[in-house]
């Protein structure tokens, strides 16, 4: 089964002159080889989509995998946090409340 990673599919489509037919024609090609292969791989996944999974191989060293801890965060050594207290030209202005919005 051909893919759409081999030179002649991908390779380039102009030998230095320009037909509109030619690329249409390259451009169908692909996209029909393309759907080809996704029905491909839709067909081999419907046969074999109970089929059990294989075991991976087991590795061979017999020596035991040690456990390591995670890296721990402490807020005392993140300097990134520091508190910024905005002054009131950076606030956003309040629109003042409408009364008559309220009442009704």
């Amino acid at each position: 089964m051909s893919t759409a990673d081999e030179d002649g599919v991908t390779g380039l489509l102009f030998d230095g002159t320009f037909s509109t037919e030619a690329v249409a024609s390259a451009g169908h090609a692909l996209v029909e080889q393309l759907f080809d292969e996704a029905m491909a791989t839709i067909a081999a996944l419907a046969e074999n989509w109970d089929a059990p999974v294989e075991e991976a191989a087991a590795d061979d060293d017999d020596e035991p995998v040690a456990l390591v801890e995670p890296a721990t965060w402490s807020a005392e050594d993140d300097d990134e946090d520091d508190v910024r207290a905005l002054s009131g030209f950076e606030l956003p202005a309040l629109l003042p409340r409408r009364t008559e919005a309220l009442a009704a």
